[in-house]
């Protein structure tokens, strides 16, 4: 099978570049070793997404999905909540939205397909290598041949492994514990919570009518750790195991050369306190399509400026980041700074 573009992994990320690619109408084919849908963990997106989700064409499937909506975030320190909004006015506030991620990814598959990109689930690549200027890919269906190829698959980073890709990490070792509660919680509040603490953070949400989420991270944790639900939830039935995810502060040294792009986690892994990974993840396969339709259009004459761009945006976002959830006092003022930022280079 030879195409223009191959994508591993059909997450947010590779999901947002097969379409864009396949919108300019290159070849695309996208690489799921699972089979939809898939359980994911559920996201919180702030305001600001709209703009993402009109670019990529599921803006009417996301607004009739029934996504609970929310118009800030609830801050709790020493014992005091504080409400913190996105913005806009009393009469049209900024919202973000809780997505359902099997739901969500659905969409994004749907909108693939529909735009042309060939979508093979069940698929297990085993090696990638560059062979005549094309890599080759060689999987459980059979070789798979493109002149790109795109890591979409997340904190596996399956590409950057086979291909020995060099990492940049920029904290401890950081493991966010998760899970969720089922059921009524009168105590809780409307919008999410977020308590930052000495050794971490917990953060609560509501992201279906009767389910909640939780997450914790402490600092210098370990996988083996077991943490307990927060107090107002314990009441509440568990659904399901709690699961543990390393989300140590990464990023990739080579977030793109001459064949590859990586997109989303499998470049850039901030911890859940960042709180835009959605919106991370749809950026940067929207921008890794741009770049690779440059690329293809100059016969791969000059792709270096373009490599190099979109390397510098990769760098230059993570490193910002950092410098906030360097000092969670910022937290707040952050999220409302993303807000206004997402929604003015977006809809520019």
């Amino acid at each position: 099978m030879k195409f223009d573009v191959s994508i591993v992994g059909a997450g947010p990320a590779g999901l947002a570049t097969a379409i864009c690619c396949a919108e300019a109408g290159l070849k695309v084919c996208v690489l799921e070793r699972s089979s939809f849908p898939r359980p994911c963990v559920g996201e919180s997106v702030h305001p600001g997404a709209e703009a993402l989700f009109r670019r990529l064409g599921i803006a009417e499937d996301v607004a009739s999905a029934g996504f609970l909506r929310y118009s800030g975030i609830w801050v709790s320190r020493d014992g005091k909540k504080e409400f913190h909004a996105f913005g806009g006015s009393a009469q049209e506030p900024w919202k973000g939205l809780h997505l359902w991620r099997p739901d969500f990814d659905q969409m994004l598959l749907n909108r693939a397909r529909a735009a042309g990109a060939v979508c093979i689930e069940e698929c297990n690549p085993f090696e990638a290598e560059v062979i005549n200027k094309k890599v080759k890919i060689r999987s459980n269906v059979g070789p798979i041949e493109s002149l790109v190829v795109v890591d979409g698959t997340g904190r596996s980073r399956w590409l950057a492994r086979q291909w020995r890709f060099k990492l940049e990490t920029y904290s401890r070792m950081l493991v966010a514990r998760y899970g969720y509660q089922q059921g009524c919680c009168s105590t809780c509040s409307d919008g999410p919570l977020f308590v930052p603490r000495q050794d971490g953070w917990d953060w609560t949400a509501r992201v279906r009518t009767d389910l909640y989420q939780w997450i914790s991270l402490r600092f210098g944790g370990h996988k083996s750790v077991h943490e307990c639900p927060p107090r107002e939830l314990q009441q509440l039935r568990e659904t399901g195991p709690q699961r543990g995810a390393d989300v140590t502060w990464r990023l990739a040294a080579e977030p793109a050369g001459r064949h590859h792009f990586l997109v989303g986690d499998a470049c850039a892994v901030l911890d859940p306190s960042s709180s835009h990974g959605i919106i991370r993840a749809l950026s940067s396969g929207i921008l890794a399509a741009t770049c690779i339709r440059e690329v293809l259009r100059q016969g791969f004459r000059n792709y270096s400026g373009v490599v190099q761009g979109y390397c510098t945006w990769q760098r230059k976002w993570f490193q910002e980041d950092v410098s906030v959830l360097r000092n969670l006092s910022e937290w707040p003022k952050a999220v409302n700074s993303w807000s206004e930022t997402s929604r003015a280079s977006l809809l520019a």
